[in-house]
């Protein structure tokens, strides 16, 4: 008879997703995995697969996550202007919170892509390009609502807003200030005119 899981499945991949958060996918042992998670490696194994295949699955727990949080955000505004402040607010309130291990897993892990095959670049990449879809799908729908210009290059924007979080989150890596990545965030939310 088989064992069933004694194990949150769920937590589990909140705990590996903060390891590789805060160390890397290169930093981050399976022994590092087995403490964070509170599992033995053939449970870690079993569930989830190797490291490779753990990671593909943390990138997805981050979207649905902290991706999926800082789109609520956006959506939770009364505007599209209002909405992008909020969420790249947001983004610098998880960076600079003590319980988060700062900076953008994703960014993070792109910039460190040469430790990663195939699969799990493909993952990081898609979760970067999904960010740039959901926010230029916002600005075309603020487009025709009239509450931003007919005029304005969407695709372009979205790009911009997307490559200006990333940026923060490396900035904020770079010890620059709370403070003036705010500017940051007043200054792209200025270009929606």
């Amino acid at each position: 008879m088989a064992r069933t899981r004694q194990f949150d499945e769920r937590q589990a991949l909140v705990s590996a997703m903060l390891v590789f958060w805060e160390n890397g996918y290169e930093g981050t042992s399976i022994n590092d995995l087995e403490r964070a998670m509170g599992l033995k490696r053939t449970s870690i194994y079993n569930t989830f697969g190797n490291k490779r295949a753990l990671f593909v699955r943390v990138m997805s727990c981050y979207k649905e996550s902290v991706m999926s949080a800082l789109f609520a955000e956006l959506d939770a505004a009364p505007g599209i202007r209002e909405g992008i402040r909020r969420m790249l607010n947001s983004a610098l309130d998880i960076h600079f919170n003590e319980d988060s291990p700062g900076g953008c897993l994703v960014v993070l892990s792109l910039m460190e892509s040469g430790q990663h095959d195939e699969q799990s670049q493909s993952s990081m990449q898609q979760t970067i390009h999904e960010l740039k879809t959901i926010l230029q799908m916002r600005l075309n729908k603020a487009k025709k609502s009239g509450e931003l210009s007919k005029h304005l290059d969407a695709g372009s924007t979205a790009t911009t807003i997307a490559t200006t979080m990333a940026g923060m989150m490396v900035m904020g890596k770079a010890n620059f200030t709370r403070a003036s990545l705010k500017k940051t965030v007043a200054q792209v939310v200025s270009l929606l005119g």
